[in-house]
């Protein structure tokens, strides 16, 4: 399962979560998702950090470096 989207941290969150609590194999595209800039951080931090957390569910890679098997 590839992930991108928008509000990072809010939907993509939640399904990379979800997806790898249903064993579902998950790889977040790092610079394929977004959202705004909150109150007090902007949405690049917002994104840098998921890119982060996620890495725990998911395999996080580039779109640059994400290829499909044919």
């Amino acid at each position: 399962m590839i992930i991108a989207g928008i509000q990072t941290e809010a939907c993509v969150d939640t399904t990379c979560r979800r997806a790898f609590s249903l064993d579902y194999k998950v790889t977040l595209v790092s610079d394929a998702h977004s959202t705004w800039d909150s109150q007090d951080i902007t949405a690049q931090q917002i994104i840098n950090h998921h890119n982060g957390v996620l890495r725990w569910f998911a395999d996080v890679y580039p779109s640059n470096e994400i290829t499909f098997d044919s």
